[in-house]
């Protein structure tokens, strides 16, 4: 008759005997070499950021997000809760729920909802694109500009913001009350 018993301790035993003599062995292997772990992503988080840009000791423009995430890198930076001042004599100011602020070319990406406020109009979009270097302000997305006796709505924007030229690019309709 066989003892399963008897031949289970017998394995666990010589399973535990070959796990102890391999741990030994990779031990010994491994004595004068490091491992390094090294983890995949780091980044830095930053609450109540506020830049400036200055030319000239001129203040040209001011970010500010509730959140900012600096990933390892440091090429751009995740913001939260954006708001864009550029200092115009219209007066822009842009706002978003999320944006990226590339740190090399100066551009900021906004991301849905983007409401672009100026003098007595207000631009709605979902996404915009803000190079500081050009001053020009674009978006492929719908847009929508309210002022106080119009609406207009088109597809695409291009604004400039130093000669405050802007234009929708297509599919342009326009309501005026008189």
């Amino acid at each position: 008759m066989i003892d399963y018993c008897m031949t289970t301790k017998r394995f666990v035993w010589v399973l535990s005997l070959f796990l102890v003599a391999g741990c030994f062995i990779l031990s010994s292997y491994y004595k004068d070499q490091r491992i390094k772990i090294q983890p995949s992503f780091h980044t830095s988080t930053m609450h109540d950021l506020h830049l400036a840009h200055r030319e000239n000791d001129e203040v040209k423009w001011e970010l500010s997000a509730t959140e900012a995430v600096f990933p390892i890198g440091g090429e751009e930076v995740f913001l939260k809760s954006l708001g864009l001042k550029i200092n115009q004599p219209s007066g822009i100011y842009l706002e978003s729920a999320s944006a990226i602020y590339e740190i090399e070319g100066r551009n900021v990406t906004l991301n849905k909802p983007v409401e672009l406020n100026m003098k007595d109009a207000k631009f709605t979009t979902d996404s915009l694109k803000w190079n500081s270097v050009n001053g020009l302000i674009t978006t492929e997305d719908d847009v929508k500009l309210i002022g106080k006796n119009f609406v207009i709505e088109g597809t695409g924007l291009s604004a400039k913001t130093e000669q405050q030229y802007i234009r929708i690019l297509k599919n342009v309709k326009a309501v005026f009350n008189l």
